[in-house]
């Protein structure tokens, strides 16, 4: 009689040996799930216990992982990391990738600096979920030595960013049967921190703008490229649009409308990132989808774009260029944020502003003089976040591209800090420093531009 078909996941007939004193060995047939079949054997000291052992070992031997051609549950933890970001990388290359390429660099380094260094030559199969929560706590622990301390580093926020990373690489090792499950879902880590927003008063606003042009003019005359004026432009754009620094740095004279012949009008259609291998690249498209949009821009950035606007212009030329090129022919490329930033620090330093002022402030200040005189809607379409609207908003309401009429709001911030410096000695303005806090409803008019 030949021996029985077995099915993937059945075993055969238990055959069981007596081999001395409390000495039995019991013995089976297994087809596993991909058709091949195995032993299973198993020892015990009775012939009950033996038999306990091999469905047991069956059991085992049936759900435990058997990986791919890939990855196996004895592959480093380190060569999931590799291939988890050589994936993503072809990913973030799609039409309408899941992931972006600078997020992707975001992603290698913290698995490089935190991952691999401690777990990357750990077995995947060895990964439990108390040794994944002492790799966090290991990381909390990190930030609270008196030298992160000194530097208000909590590694909180690289915690909750390392943990998210990691669990993207092995829920990648479950899709290829490394491991079964991902202890890793299983670790506490610290709640993130309640962010705190910040905005500048009118006077702030006022003392900005007059430093970055002092800072111009004082370059006048010295060595080094002429004044172009363009640090001006860019600060009185992110004041008066609440545009993020690489969407500013992106804009092609293409992309505005200075004429006054209807609203003057910015759209939103790309933002700068630097991609690792590429440097500082033009991505044609903002942060999110919801980036995506036109601006009403106030008077007062129509006037510093005018003053900065050549007499010539393409759509392709940006309106931030890096230099300028002797071959007008040249389309220059876009000048980098961490350029405007390094000049932003320099006129701040002059004016002896440093520390008060970022550019991500520009952007919240904006947005909150918006939502205290219109509505925290209208701040969230000017700042280019998505709004959600339920399962109308999603699939049958079609979004519109063109932002709330916020300008003469925003023009309002700026003329009331004029007239309210105009009231104050100017030496008293200089050395007022910026607040940046958020100011009462019932503040006077000088600090209640945020109201």
């Amino acid at each position: 009689m030949g021996k029985q078909k077995l099915q993937p996941g059945e075993h055969g007939e238990i055959f069981l040996q007596e081999n001395g004193p409390n000495a039995w060995r019991g013995r089976t047939r297994l087809c596993l799930w991909d058709g091949t079949e195995t032993w299973v054997s198993r020892n015990a000291s009775t012939d009950d216990a033996a038999r306990l052992k091999v469905q047991k070992g069956v059991v085992e031997r049936l759900s435990a992982a058997r990986g791919s051609d890939d990855l196996k549950p004895n592959s480093k933890v380190g060569l999931a990391c590799r291939q988890w970001v050589a994936e993503m990388r072809v990913r973030s290359e799609w039409p309408r990738p899941p992931i972006r390429p600078q997020t992707v660099d975001e992603y290698e380094r913290l698995l490089g600096n935190h991952v691999v260094p401690t777990l990357g030559k750990r077995r995947l199969n060895e990964l439990t979920p108390a040794l994944c929560q002492a790799f966090v706590d290991g990381i909390v622990k990190l930030g609270k030595s008196k030298e992160r301390q000194a530097k208000g580093q909590e590694m909180v926020t690289t915690t909750l960013q390392v943990r998210s990373a990691l669990c993207m690489v092995l829920d990648r090792a479950v899709v290829h049967d490394a491991i079964r499950d991902n202890p890793m879902r299983k670790t506490i880590v610290p709640a993130r921190k309640k962010p705190d927003p910040k905005a500048m008063t009118v006077m702030d606003v006022y003392r900005l703008r007059v430093a970055v042009r002092a800072w111009e003019k004082d370059r006048v005359g010295k060595p080094g490229p002429k004044p172009t004026g363009q640090l001006s432009a860019a600060v009185d754009v992110m004041l008066g649009t609440g545009m993020r620094i690489g969407e500013v740095m992106a804009l092609r004279w293409g992309e505005v409308n200075l004429s006054p012949d209807g609203l003057p009008t910015i759209a939103v259609e790309a933002t700068l990132t630097d991609v690792k291998g590429q440097g500082t690249v033009r991505q044609p498209k903002p942060k999110t989808d919801a980036g995506e949009r036109v601006l009403i821009i106030p008077p007062f950035v129509v006037e510093s774009m005018e003053q900065i606007r050549p007499a010539v212009t393409s759509a392709e030329m940006p309106v931030f260029p890096s230099r300028r090129f002797k071959d007008e022919r040249a389309v220059p490329k876009e000048q980098t944020t961490a350029n405007l930033r390094r000049t932003l620090r320099s006129a701040l330093a002059l004016a002896k502003m440093t520390g008060e002022v970022h550019p991500h402030l520009l952007r919240s200040t904006a947005a909150t003089y918006v939502a205290r005189r219109m509505r925290a809607a209208d701040a969230a379409a000017l700042l280019g976040h998505k709004i959600e609207a339920g399962v109308t908003g999603k699939y049958y309401i079609e979004r519109l591209r063109l932002a709330p009429d916020t300008s003469a709001v925003l023009q309002e911030m700026v003329d009331i800090g004029k007239e309210e410096a105009a009231k104050v000695p100017r030496a008293e303005v200089a050395a007022k420093p910026a607040t940046r806090r958020l100011e009462s409803p019932v503040a006077t008019r000088a600090g209640a531009v945020l109201r």
